[in-house]
């Protein structure tokens, strides 16, 4: 069983690896700004949401990038440096959160959090 939801766990984290690839070729509309040396990229799902923000350097994908869902939750985030994926990339589905670290665009490990604990509260007992 538990192989069978790290399977899981690896065809969700493969899917949004490839995710950007494949939306560039649906359609939807997108947007090229130049700031500095570096070109703004936004895609917008037909509802007028942006799919998907980040930046190119030098025809790379380089800097934060950020994919949504429809209903503008965020789906996934993380960093390119010179078309590589590096540091750590969050992938949300639901209540769970994939955080993959990578470096020179290899997974080094991923971790599932699937719990929802209060990590800390400003409430105060009467």
């Amino acid at each position: 069983m538990r192989t069978l939801q790290q399977l899981r766990n690896f065809s969700f984290i493969l899917f949004f690896m490839v995710m950007p690839l494949t939306a560039q070729e649906n359609g939807l509309s997108k947007t090229y700004v130049q700031e500095g040396d570096q070109i703004r990229y936004t895609e917008y799902f037909k509802n007028g949401q942006i799919a998907q923000t980040g930046y190119f350097l030098n025809g790379k994908n380089h800097g934060l990038w950020t994919s949504y869902n429809q209903d503008g939750s965020k789906k996934s985030e993380g960093t390119f440096e010179n078309g590589k994926k590096v540091d750590a990339w969050f992938f949300w589905d639901k209540t769970i959160l994939i955080e993959v670290t990578f470096k020179d665009n290899m997974i080094e490990h991923a971790i599932q959090w699937d719990k929802s604990e209060i990590l800390a509260s400003k409430l105060q007992e009467d």
